[in-house]
């Protein structure tokens, strides 16, 4: 078994609010992520509204409201 590191930021946080695409706004549940040992990418899957899916996000998909 292989041991590795990372260190990652994700853009957004659990209880932020994001915008879609049609304008609906919708609430950040649960944040997970994917480590790519190989390649060392690091993907951020999120929860919307406790909805139990999870999917990726990215920072200009979606916009940030408060």
């Amino acid at each position: 078994m292989k041991t590795v590191y990372f260190n990652a930021v994700c853009p957004f946080e659990i209880g932020d609010y994001i915008r879609d695409m049609g304008g609906r706004i919708h609430k950040i549940t649960d944040i997970a992520y994917v480590h790519r040992v190989r390649t060392g990418k690091v993907e951020f899957r999120f929860e919307l509204d406790n909805s139990g899916r999870l999917i990726m996000l990215e920072p200009s998909t979606g916009s940030k409201t408060r």
